[in-house]
């Protein structure tokens, strides 16, 4: 029986430097990586699903 994955057990680590650039970004270029990190998850999950055969 595979085990059940917890979405909220995820963790990432990022460093000061990482989120000192990312508080330089005007509002729109962290919309822009915002949308563009929320389309690489929609195709991440469509692959699965094909991969699955779903």
């Amino acid at each position: 029986m595979k085990p059940v994955f917890n979405p909220g057990d995820r963790t990432y680590f990022v460093s000061d430097e990482r989120l000192r650039a990312f508080g330089q970004l005007t509002a729109e270029q962290k919309l822009r990586w915002v949308e563009e990190l929320a389309n690489f998850l929609r195709l991440a999950k469509i692959s699965k699903k094909k991969t699955r055969g779903s």
